[in-house]
């Protein structure tokens, strides 16, 4: 008996988490490693390619670095849940179909699957290929978040036309205008302020000395606008819905076929995307702190069963060393799995339903009320009435005109 206490009090000193809890499954959603700027500004001093080791946009070697550690990680985190000999039975990996994210993923592999004896093919290559699924962005709703949705573009315009952000353009003029003319290239609004600052800071990043006009507002005026942008994809709940509602159905089905045992579900789900992902998932989960989210950071899901058979999600984000607990929309740290799928209903739907959603009906764009409506219709049946009395007393009044014409003889000829 003194040994089960000793054992209880040794858990609660050291912050044991669930030990007595039973992983069910687990989804990884994480950022690309460092890389390259997509693209230099105009008036970049750094704009050719011969500053960089690789292409723009491009995982650098410090970014495989980055995944391989962080695959190694997973490893430690999920060893025994997740065998050490790759299975396609265990796993399954999405990736966008950009080349940063691809390499990401695979360079986390590496990490996370080092092959045992029974999968070394080659004694002088430690490694194992493992299968990454990805489908063109443009086609790509779910994790890419790419494919057209008319209604989705409709209202992130009118986003930037409500008083909010009118005053936020009104009170950035003077540094558009600045940002603008020095870099060459055309700064106006936040989200273009984001890319030019993601910019600066990759060429800081690579121990670059920045033009003097840069490191005047670089990074004290550029980084609080930078941060709210990552916030604008989902800054409403309608733009959050048709944003993340894919990815959202798609990880709740995905714990929900463990719920009931169904057959061939993978344990583990890995998905690798960009900061941006990072940024709009938090948002939907309502735990998003305006930030850039850094090279890797990492959003995990874990399905957990307690020893009385209650499943609940337990919501991490690593953006450092160590992960830190996310409380998922109105629900404790450990979130009972009914009320995470219940929190996350208004956002979550199918890639039908999001078809579908993404229309633009008339009843939706139209501004009239009822009432204005009624009284349109109205007007429009008295000009109609007005223009169909005018028609027809312009007929009558030809008609009798032509009654009172008498040819003369011969006129035609005249």
């Amino acid at each position: 008996m003194a040994q089960m206490y000793f054992l209880i009090f040794l858990g609660l000193v050291l912050g044991v988490k669930g030990t007595e809890d039973k992983l069910e499954a687990v989804v990884v959603i994480f950022r690309h490693g460092d890389r390259t700027p997509v693209k230099p500004y105009p008036n970049d001093p750094y704009k050719n390619k011969s500053y960089w080791p690789v292409g723009f946009g491009q995982l650098t070697n410090r970014g495989k670095q980055q995944h391989y550690q962080l695959g190694q990680w997973l490893r430690s985190r999920y060893d025994g849940f997740i065998p050490a000999a790759y299975s396609e039975n265990d796993i399954y990996v999405r990736s966008t179909d950009v080349d940063r994210t691809l390499m990401s993923a695979e360079a986390n592999l590496a990490g996370l699957y080092p092959p045992p004896p029974t999968q070394t093919w080659n004694k002088d290559l430690k490694w194992e290929p493992i299968p990454i699924h990805t489908i063109p962005q443009k086609s790509d709703a779910l994790l890419a978040m790419k494919k057209p949705c008319a209604k989705y573009t409709m209202l992130y315009k009118k986003l930037f036309k409500t008083e909010y952000f009118r005053n936020i353009s009104h009170q950035n003029h003077d540094l558009y205008a600045y940002l603008t003319k020095n870099s060459g290239e055309l700064i106006s609004d936040i989200s273009s302020l984001q890319f030019l600052h993601n910019t600066l800071y990759i060429e800081t990043l690579f121990n670059y000395t920045l033009p003097p006009w840069a490191t005047k507002v670089f990074p004290s005026k550029l980084q609080p606008w930078a941060n709210l942008a990552f916030a604008l994809d989902t800054f409403t709940p309608e733009l959050t819905r048709l944003k993340t509602g894919p990815l959202m159905n798609h990880i709740i089905v995905f714990f929900k076929n463990h719920t009931i045992s169904a057959p061939d579900t993978h344990k583990f789900l890995m998905l690798s995307a960009h900061d941006t992902t990072i940024a709009d998932v938090l948002n939907t989960l309502g735990a998003f702190q305006y930030h850039c989210p850094p090279y890797t950071s990492t959003i995990i899901f874990e399905l957990r069963t307690r020893l009385n058979g209650q499943m609940y999600i337990n919501a991490l984000y690593k953006n450092s060393s160590v992960p830190r607990p996310i409380k998922v929309r109105n629900c404790d740290v450990d979130c009972d799995f009914e009320d995470f799928v219940e929190n996350l209903k208004p956002f979550a739907m199918t890639l039908d339903q999001w078809e579908i959603e993404c229309r633009i009906r008339w009843a939706f764009v139209w501004p009239l009320t009822f009432q204005w409506n009624i009284i349109l219709v109205c007007s429009l049946i008295t000009v109609i009435l007005l223009l169909s009395a005018v028609i027809v007393g312009i007929k009558k009044a030809k008609k009798e005109n032509d009654n009172n014409y008498i040819q003369l003889p011969n006129e035609e000829y005249a």
